[in-house]
Order: structure tokens, then sequence, then C-alpha cells
């Protein structure tokens, strides 16, 4: 969160909305899309102390916060048949949801310094239905599907006036399950790396660089038909994002934009698989997936009053991905999917907009007890 917390103790509560979607384009007239619809309720709970003496720009020397985020979550998955390019219909349909938590804590070394400890775990699980080339309400087999993310950071931050910099080293726990009837995969380990941060408050402006960078090796397991003998590696895997943020503020208002680019390498896919990959992996093939994507967020904060202030966020999302898929015998050459990350929503109101992933939130800040200046 970009924004400044609000000072003393608080709670927190939002909605949020969000489509997660992948299109694979077979042919200028089939496009095999998936997506999920995760659809949060968020709560919080906090204190802050600001820094003394305008120091910093706008971080707490003295904060700790609690914050849950459950959701229920949609899967849906279509590529319509056409005989005359071989393609067979294929549907999936499914439900899942969201676990996420979010833990920080602050403590003040010196008016200048604070050694910050934070954790975060976010989880999707969800359970589909695959129809590959039945008739209507017809059933092939079952997906269980779940990717999980556990983050852990220690780091340092110092600040000068109107200005603050941070560092911090990362621990990753990852894991990524997809298994059907006749292919399975599962990968986790965890990695390592680190992050930085600067923040800048000229006047009433505030402006934010982040950056972060986590890679190693994770253990995977893979399984499929014809024989389903076990296939057993440690493949590396890579996240890392830029992130840059500039904010306004007036008496009652706060208004942030941010752009943020993101890169990830990860040897599954355990969100939103295409047709067209669940049929590679039930014969054999093995996957590694290189996105890239951008995402430009804008949120607005309005203080009714001293004790309750409204907050609305929007998020859009471009990505390509590039998914790798090798023959796991060796007999057949690999393939390469272009991937889009793109959603619809609104009807024709996204095409203009290039049809992003979007994300909606609505919630508030409300202060316990007398709100602190």
């Amino acid at each position: 969160m970009d924004m400044t917390p609000r000072n003393g103790l608080g709670a927190e509560l939002g909605f949020s909305y969000a489509t997660l979607a992948r299109r694979y384009e077979i042919a200028s007239v089939r496009v095999d899309t998936s997506d999920v619809t995760p659809k949060f309720l968020l709560a919080g709970m906090g204190y802050a102390r600001p820094a003394r003496d305008g120091l910093g720009a706008g971080t707490p020397e003295l904060e700790w916060r609690l914050r849950i985020g459950f959701a229920t979550s949609h899967d849906e998955q279509e590529l319509k048949a056409d005989p005359d390019l071989g393609i067979e219909r294929i549907i999936a349909d499914g439900t899942g949801r969201y676990e996420n938590f979010a833990l920080l804590g602050r403590l003040p070394i010196g008016a200048r310094d604070s050694v910050e400890i934070a954790g975060e775990r976010r989880s999707d699980k969800a359970t589909d239905v695959i129809n590959i080339g039945g008739s209507n309400q017809a059933l092939s087999e079952s997906r269980d599907i779940s990717a999980e993310r556990n983050d852990f950071a220690i780091g340092w931050r110092h600040r000068w006036t109107g200005f603050e910099a941070e560092g911090a080293f990362r621990i990753l726990k990852a894991s990524g399950f997809n298994a059907t009837a006749n292919s399975f995969q599962d990968a986790s380990g965890v990695i390592y790396g680190g992050e930085a941060e600067a923040r800048w408050v000229p006047g009433p402006w505030t402006l934010v660089l982040h950056g972060e960078r986590i890679s190693g090796p994770l253990d995977v397991h893979r399984e499929s038909l014809p024989d389903f003998h076990d296939r057993d590696a440690s493949l590396p895997a890579l996240l890392s994002a830029v992130r840059l943020g500039v904010g306004y503020s007036w008496p009652r208002t706060q208004v942030m934009v941010t752009g943020t680019y993101g890169r990830e390498k990860l040897p599954f896919v355990s969100l939103a698989p295409t047709g067209t990959e669940t049929v590679a992996y039930d014969s054999g093939f093995d996957p590694a997936s290189d996105n890239e994507e951008f995402y430009g967020d804008i949120a607005v904060r309005y203080a009714f009053t001293p004790a309750i202030r409204v907050r609305l966020g929007l998020r859009m999302a471009w990505g390509d991905e590039t998914l790798t898929l090798t023959d796991s015998g060796g007999t057949r050459p690999p393939r390469t999917l272009d991937v889009l990350r793109r959603g619809i929503f609104g009807g024709s109101f996204s095409d203009p907009l290039g049809s992003p992933e979007f994300g909606f939130f609505l919630g508030a800040d409300f202060a316990i007890g007398t709100p602190s200046p």
C-alpha cells in the first residue's frame, strides 16, 4: 500500500472483484479462453505512529498491522469445436476459494531508522469439471488445482527530511498443484531474494520507486499417461517486479497512480489453464511458463470526517506469456503457446482498452477511539 496509513488505532473493511484471464488464439476464428473471477471480502486492523520532525516520506516509525482477505471464485474455460481445423470442443467449469493473510511489524531504532518484519500468505484452491470432445453435460475428468505463495521479509528503513529508503531480505515458499485423471503436477520449494524502495515527498506530491527479485530452484514432480512413471526435477523459478508510483494530496483527498512491470518464470501453470494445455498435460507434455505483465493502478481516498475515510481502487493489467511444452518421452518436438493475459469485462467496453484483466476495490478505514492527527 503506497498511501500513508491512518495514525493511531484503526480498522479497515473492503470488497474487491477481479478477473484473471488467459487467452490462446489457435486460429483467427478460434480462441481458447480461461478465466478466474474472485470476489473478496477484506478486513484489517492496525496501529501507526508517524515519524518525528518531518523525517521520512509517510511511512510510520512504529506500526503493526493485520489484514485478511477471503474470496469465493469461479473458474471458466471454453474452446469451441472446429471440424475443419481438427479442433474439438473443450470446456471446464468450477469453483474455488482464496485465503489471504498479511502481517506487518515496524519498530523504531532511534529517530531515523526502523526495522521491519512482514509476512504474507496468498492461497487459491479450486476444483473444476472438464469436458473434452463430449456432448453437452458430459464429464471427461475433474481437476484439482491450487497455488500458494508465502512471503517473509526482514528489512531496514532509514529516513531523511522528506525522503526515505528501505532494503529487505526476502524468503518465499511457493507451490503449484494441477491434477486430473490423466496427469499430475506438483511443484514446491523455498527461494530467496531481496527488495529495495525509495520514497520522496516534495510538498503535496509523493514519489515511490520499488523493486524486488526472488529466484531459485523448485522441486517438481510429474506423472501422466501413458504409464504414469515418476518424473522428478529441480527447475528454476523467478519472480521480479518494478513499481513506480506518483501521488498527490489535498486536505481531504489523496490520489495515487502506480505502474508495475512484473515477470514470472515458473515450471508450472496453476491459474486458469486453457483447454489446449489440459490436453497437452494429459498426453505427457511438461510446461515452463514465462510471463511478462504490466499493471496500472489508481487509488483515491477521501476523508468524510477525521474518523472515516473511503477508498476506491481500480486496476488494469496486460500481459504476454510464453508457454513452452516439452515432451516427457523425448519423441515429440517441443511446442510453444503464445498466451495473452487478457480479460473481457463490460462487453465491448474493454475492447478499446486492449481487453485488460480488471480489478475493483471499494473500502473504508475507521479510527478506533479519538482520531489521531
